[in-house]
């Protein structure tokens, strides 16, 4: 496996298998947008389009397991609380763990692209705000929910 590709996953499972609440939810997203706004991260590197196309795939299958893993962790355990939600329409039963993590993996690539291009983080924090709506709260005025970073 190319080298920038393992440091990800290196990186991403020490980081999230220690999520256990919102708030280290949050630190995970703050630290994973600075990566991707830093030119010559392994993360970037990882999300270019180039390379070897089965070896990226299997990066993002993996990272996209250990999202859901993490995301699943969080569920089952309650950290984040019967205000999980703001939706009344939403619930934790109705969070499909596998399809909210491959959002989430469509957010950080998407929305780094965007925040590349206008040297801005704002478009990728965007994109995960929507992504991490369901286990965000509203008391969340982290730098990354507010585009400050």
């Amino acid at each position: 496996m190319t080298t920038h590709f393992a440091e990800v996953l290196a990186r991403e499972s020490a980081s999230l298998s220690g999520v256990t609440d919102r708030a280290k939810l949050a630190r995970w997203r703050r630290r994973v947008v600075k990566e991707l706004m830093t030119p010559q991260s392994p993360y970037v590197l990882a999300l270019r389009r180039s390379g070897d196309l089965p070896e990226r795939a299997d990066l993002l299958d993996r990272w996209c397991a250990l999202i859901a893993e993490t995301l699943d962790r969080l569920l089952r355990s309650g950290a984040a609380g019967d205000s999980l939600c703001p939706s009344a329409q939403t619930s934790r039963a109705n969070i499909d763990v596998q399809k909210t993590a491959v959002l989430i993996l469509a957010a950080l690539h998407g929305g780094s692209t965007l925040s590349q291009i206008a040297r801005d983080p704002w478009p990728l924090n965007a994109a995960l705000d929507i992504a991490l709506a369901p286990f965000s709260g509203a008391e969340d005025g982290s730098p990354a929910r507010t585009g400050n970073e």
